[in-house]
């Protein structure tokens, strides 16, 4: 599963306003002072927009792989071990919303960079809110909490098929179509979190007075085939609990 370490925010002009390192990633050792490398790396990005007249997406080095993502005033630079649509995602979802948090700030002369440690959560829950929980624990889990049917987990961004439950003859029977619905619906959340930076979660549809509820968890996403809706969202919500994820409203 890729991940990403750590994380620079700085402005164009090289000053680094926030350095974070995600908690529970393996750290990056840095033998450069953070400021200075960050203003190394800034200058590697003016040099190469001026000379291809675009932006570098990617700086990569034999420790590490930078992933370089441009707003109006700021870069974000997320250091991660191997590229991904969503890290991609993450990266544009952070710079917007720092922005926009900081939008008075950045618009003016930047004297005290301390203020900017406040975006650390919310660094925090934009990663969570791709990359929340691996498959090995939700098949672990969901024995525990449910005795359902029906349950499969795809794991993206392949979308390959990672977890699949006990089938009811329904179910065995129509199982082809099923994966092909959910694999156009959990295609159409990239391709719709990539464009827009919202992150949809929750899809329900109907099949044969069957209910079908996708569930997105960031890396995976749960599929669960029932009778009843409000019975299969009772029990995501009892896995969501068990699994340490928060509820979603959507």
């Amino acid at each position: 599963m890729p991940i990403a370490r750590q994380v620079m925010i700085l402005t164009k002009d090289g000053l680094l306003l926030l350095h974070y390192k995600f908690r529970g990633a393996e750290t990056l050792e840095m033998e450069t002072d953070p400021d200075l490398f960050s203003g190394m790396l800034s200058a590697i990005l003016s040099i190469a927009k001026e000379t291809t007249g675009g932006l570098v997406q990617t700086i990569n080095q034999d420790n590490y792989n930078v992933l370089v993502s441009e707003g109006e005033k700021i870069y974000v630079l997320l250091f991660i071990d191997e590229e991904s649509r969503e890290l991609y995602n993450i990266a544009k979802a952070m710079v917007g919303r720092f922005e926009a948090k900081f939008k008075d700030e950045l618009g003016g002369i930047i004297t005290d960079v301390t203020i900017y440690k406040q975006f650390i959560e919310e660094l925090e829950e934009i990663y969570a809110e791709i990359f929340r929980v691996d498959a090995e624990l939700l098949a672990k889990i969901i024995p525990e909490v449910t005795q359902i049917k029906n349950v499969s987990i795809f794991e993206k961004p392949m979308n390959h098929q990672v977890y699949n439950g006990p089938r009811d003859p329904f179910v065995s029977e129509y199982e082809q179509q099923f994966q092909e619905v959910a694999l156009r619906i959990i295609e159409s959340y990239a391709n719709f979190a990539e464009k827009t930076l919202e992150f949809h979660r929750r899809t329900i549809i109907t099949f044969k007075n069957r209910a079908i509820v996708l569930e997105d968890l960031g890396t995976h996403v749960l599929m669960f085939i029932g009778d009843q809706v409000e019975d299969i969202l009772a029990k995501i919500k009892r896995i969501r609990k068990k699994a340490g994820i928060s509820a979603t409203g959507r």
